[in-house]
């Protein structure tokens, strides 16, 4: 069993732990979720063998005590709009029909 951490997926869960993406829909189907299916911090997975893990690939990370995140998780901030509307100064007098040709 693996615990998340806040912002993994599955296809984290997949590097980290079984060293190859390749096995997503086995560690779904081991976990009853959606290979999209959002994951919670502290939700407790379980990490099924796999013959295409890559165990090599998975005693790297772990060695370096790597947890692979590609997200910002909770922290991810919403972009605010870009305050100036860009065709305020649109004038069709700007073009010629050559432009077009």
């Amino acid at each position: 069993m693996i615990q998340i951490s806040d912002g993994q997926s599955l296809l984290d869960i997949c590097l980290q732990e079984l060293g190859t993406v390749a096995v997503l829909h086995e560690l779904a189907l081991a976990n009853r979720l959606a290979i999209t299916e959002p994951l919670r911090a502290g939700q407790l997975l379980v990490v099924p063998a796999s013959i295409a893990a890559r165990p090599d690939v998975a005693a790297y990370f772990a060695a370096r005590q790597q947890r692979i995140n590609t997200s910002l998780g909770s922290e991810l901030e919403e972009a605010e709009p870009d305050p100036v509307d860009r065709l305020l100064d649109f004038d069709i007098r700007d073009f010629s029909k050559n432009d077009f040709n």
